[in-house]
């Protein structure tokens, strides 16, 4: 399994804390031509370099800042495409915090561990409470950005657990 950065990071924060037996790999994409094949252009992954990173045969789930559609058009050559789930920009928020605008959009933590849990095969069963767990925590965050019009502190300073 596999997200993408902030949210992607926090996701998997999340995930190892309460799926501890989860086999996860984290990938942060810092150029998006590499999700294409080397014959499209020169910063592309040959399928070897890909399907190492990607794997050919487990879910991915990729959080992206731009449109989703993006990823699908730059992976569609590559095995493992159909198992490619893409988290991005829906157009949806405005004034909002930076949480709220990511949930709104659903491309916050708490989103992509339900993602994981829902895309994993046997997970949701083993799982299904920490679903409902994530559930809660979008209502709560929600609440507090509408009560306070900010995040709470331990989503606005939030460090990478050690």
């Amino acid at each position: 399994m596999q997200i993408g950065w902030l949210a992607g990071t926090t996701a998997t924060a999340l995930l190892r804390e309460h799926l501890p037996t989860l086999k996860l790999r984290f990938v942060n994409v810092v150029d998006l031509y590499k999700l294409q094949p080397a014959s499209e252009h020169p910063h592309g992954s040959s399928e070897r370099e890909f399907d190492a990173l990607f794997t050919t045969n487990k879910p991915v789930i990729f959080n992206f800042h731009g449109y989703p559609w993006l990823i699908h058009k730059l992976v569609y050559r590559f095995k493992n495409h159909e198992k490619l789930h893409v988290r991005g920009y829906k157009e949806r928020g405005n004034i909002n915090t930076p949480l709220e605008l990511a949930i709104l959009n659903q491309t916050d933590r708490f989103t992509l561990v339900i993602d994981v849990i829902d895309w994993v095969p046997g997970l949701a069963a083993r799982a299904a409470h920490r679903k409902e767990q994530m559930k809660n925590e979008i209502i709560r965050h929600l609440a507090y950005a509408h009560g306070h019009g900010t995040d709470p502190e331990e989503i606005a300073n939030w460090v990478w657990p050690l």
